[in-house]
Order: C-alpha cells, then structure tokens, then sequence
C-alpha cells in the first residue's frame, strides 16, 4: 500500500468517527432533554400533590363544620318534637302544665302560664334549647381537641419514630438555613421548623394533615402557623428525595 492509500484510509476512518461523534452527541442531547423534561413534570406532580393535600384539609374542615350544624339541627329538632309531644299532652291539664314549666331552668311568671303555648313564648323555648345544645356541643368539641392534643406530635416522639434525629436535626438546619432562619423564632406545639420537618419525615403525609388541621387559620390557627407548616413539609419532601437519590446512587 503506498503512502497515498494509507493516508486516505486514515482520512475515511477520521470522517467515520467523526459521524459517530455526532451522532453520539445529538443522542446526548435528546436524553438530557428527556430526563429535564421528566424533571419538570415530577416537579409539577409534586406542587400538584401539595394542592390537593391543601384541598383535602380544606373539605375535612368544612365537612366537620357541616357535620357540627347537622348534629346540632338534628338535637333541636329533637327537643322540639319532644317539647309539642308534652304540649299536646299538658294542653288541658294545669297542674301538669306547671310541673313541665317547672321543670325548665328558665323563671316563668306565674301570670304567663295560661298563655304559655304562644307562639313568641315557645320561641323562647326554643331558642333556650338552641343555646343549651351550642354550649354542650362546645364543651365536647374542646374536650375531643384536648384529648387529640395529649397524644400529638413531640419532640421525644420523632426522637423514639426516627434513628439520630438530633443529627439529622442539625444537617437539616445547615442545609435549610434561609427557610430555618426566617421562621427561627416562631414555634408550633413546641417544635421549630426544622423539628416539624423532622415529624413530616418520621410519620409522614397523615402528620401534615392533623398539624395543619389542628393549626388552621379558619380553626383557632394562623397564617403564620401554616406557612411555617407548608414551609416544613416541602422540606420534609426534598429532604427525602435527596436521601433517595443518595441511597440510589
């Protein structure tokens, strides 16, 4: 083979690697906008996840409110049937139609009884009736959120439900100072944001959801007390999808 061969052999190599080159490098180039794609959409499924973990606290608060005044109706209408059962029975009856007035912790005067079955004076009945379910019905609303609260979210519990949390604790405020240092005074059932975080992480989506009912702005809560709970879970999720990707790698 004389030198004019060789050098163009060579020549016809270079050209095919070169094609390969090319042809490698676009492929490059659509597999990194195929994972930047898939990045973007896993990114919107996760804000998506988030909307709809905010709408379903929003419709359980509502369906509980509706549920209280279902509750409440449904007591009223009772002691309502039940007090024109006894009118009907103590309409031709004086002495049992004092023993009945008798029997209401309301005063009424001797002088009111003969037209007691009024319709302004059974209003007032009523409307007693109404205040007195109201107040029970408060007192058992308070009662169940105490007896929730005595087994809520602590400390010692994301301590006991996750191994090293007080490590985890302070890589978790380096790596998520900015967000730890503007809610750095601000605290939630004794837990900083980072400690909230934590819990989102130990006992996960049914926590956020019984935090951020508990701390509703429309249930005794705040705006403040949310943002920091919102602020917490989106750590909790990048916090666990950094650990995943580490195990994976």
């Amino acid at each position: 083979m004389n030198l004019v061969d060789a050098i163009a052999k060579l020549q016809s190599q270079l050209q095919q690697i070169q094609v390969k080159e090319e042809q490698n490098q676009q492929e490059q180039a659509t597999i990194n906008q195929t994972i930047q794609e898939l990045e973007q959409t896993i990114q919107q499924q996760y804000q998506r996840q988030s909307e709809l973990d905010r709408e379903a606290i929003e419709l359980y608060r509502q369906a509980e409110e509706i549920k209280v005044k279902l509750a409440k109706l449904a007591k009223i209408a009772a002691f309502s049937q039940q007090f024109q059962v006894l009118k009907a029975e103590c309409q031709d009856n004086q002495e049992l139609l004092q023993t009945l007035y008798s029997a209401l912790p309301i005063p009424l005067a001797q002088d009111t009884l003969t037209g007691v079955f009024k319709d302004h004076n059974f209003s007032e009945q009523k409307t007693f009736v109404e205040q007195q379910q109201t107040e029970e019905l408060i007192f058992n609303l308070a009662s169940d959120q105490h007896n929730s609260e005595d087994s809520f979210l602590t400390i010692e519990k994301i301590k006991a439900a996750l191994p090293h949390a007080e490590s985890i604790y302070k890589q978790m405020v380096v790596r998520y100072l900015d967000q730890y240092q503007t809610y750095q005074n601000f605290i939630i059932d004794e837990l900083d944001l980072i400690w909230c975080s934590l819990a989102f992480v130990a006992f996960g989506r049914s926590s956020y959801r019984k935090l951020s009912l508990k701390h509703h702005p429309d249930l005794d809560g705040s705006q403040r007390a949310m943002q920091l709970i919102n602020a917490a879970w989106e750590i909790s999720q990048d916090y666990l999808t950094h650990s995943n990707d580490t195990v994976k790698n």
